[in-house]
């Protein structure tokens, strides 16, 4: 799994962003990072391919998707606070 230091800025980001969300569908991505469609589409490409972002449909919309930060990334925060505790 590659490090977020290693990561492109757009990535960070949208990582980020959805640390702090936890979940964000595209829009709410885009609106949140001020990206242009491609840029935001390319980090969450990288996300996808490090194996950081999970993607599930809307339910609401079946066009639309939700993304998260995997499983894995969630753990490894709680190890990190608790580190810094």
């Amino acid at each position: 799994m590659p490090r977020i230091e290693d990561l492109p800025c757009s990535a960070k980001l949208v990582y980020k962003v959805l640390e702090m969300k936890g979940k964000a569908t595209f829009q709410e991505l885009k609106t949140e990072t001020y990206m242009p469609d491609r840029t935001l589409r390319e980090a969450l490409r990288i996300l996808r391919d490090a194996e950081l972002l999970s993607v599930e449909p809307c339910l609401g919309d079946t066009r639309s998707r939700i993304y998260s930060l995997n499983e894995i990334c969630v753990g490894l925060r709680e190890v990190e606070r608790r580190k810094g505790d």
